[in-house]
């Protein structure tokens, strides 16, 4: 399937227009005519349209082969971090997503499958309850709080560089995301 030959309704505000070609929406957002306000829909859920500029860069997503590049996140974001304790485990901004993926199984982890806890998938943004940071001998643990069911949270849990989890930490608070350090 090509994706610049599709075309999808794009909602600005309270208003939708369209369906729109891909490349007069890919060339509306590089002229700043669309900001990353403007969503389109994927056939799931309104996205932001500025994740198709992604699309166009190879070395972020090669769409002819479906894979990832070695090394880098599993999804194609410009903002991600890898866990400094599990390699393969990213946090990443993916959209108007909070996305922690990847890496392989714990101990710990087994514990919450057993309980029926998340080990990895993505929170909306505005779904967030807070994220906390601790730290650690090995750099900051990161754990994004959630709501699972009406009076239960759930967790999604990384450790990141200090470096990093400062970049990470300015991210979250330009989204205004609550935040509790410890």
């Amino acid at each position: 399937m090509d994706i610049n030959k599709e075309e999808f309704p794009v909602k600005v505000d309270d208003e939708i227009y369209g369906p729109i070609a891909v490349e007069r929406l890919v060339a509306d957002v590089k002229s700043r005519k669309l900001t990353n306000e403007a969503r389109f829909w994927d056939g799931e859920e309104w996205v932001p349209v500025s994740i198709l500029l992604e699309k166009e860069d190879p070395t972020v997503w090669d769409e002819d082969i479906g894979s990832i590049p070695q090394g880098g996140p599993p999804l194609p974001t410009t903002s991600a971090w890898e866990d400094v304790n599990r390699k393969g485990r990213w946090v990443m901004i993916y959209g108007d997503h909070l996305v922690i993926e990847g890496g392989t199984v714990n101990t710990k982890d087994v514990g919450r499958i057993i309980v029926g806890e998340p080990l990895s998938g993505g929170i909306p943004i505005r779904k967030l309850v807070n994220v906390s940071f601790k730290d650690s001998n090995m750099g900051v643990v990161i754990k994004a709080s959630s709501f699972h069911k009406m009076y239960e949270t759930y967790s999604l849990e990384c450790c990141l560089s200090k470096d990093d989890s400062t970049k990470f930490m300015k991210e979250l608070k330009q989204a205004n995301v609550r935040i509790v350090s410890k």
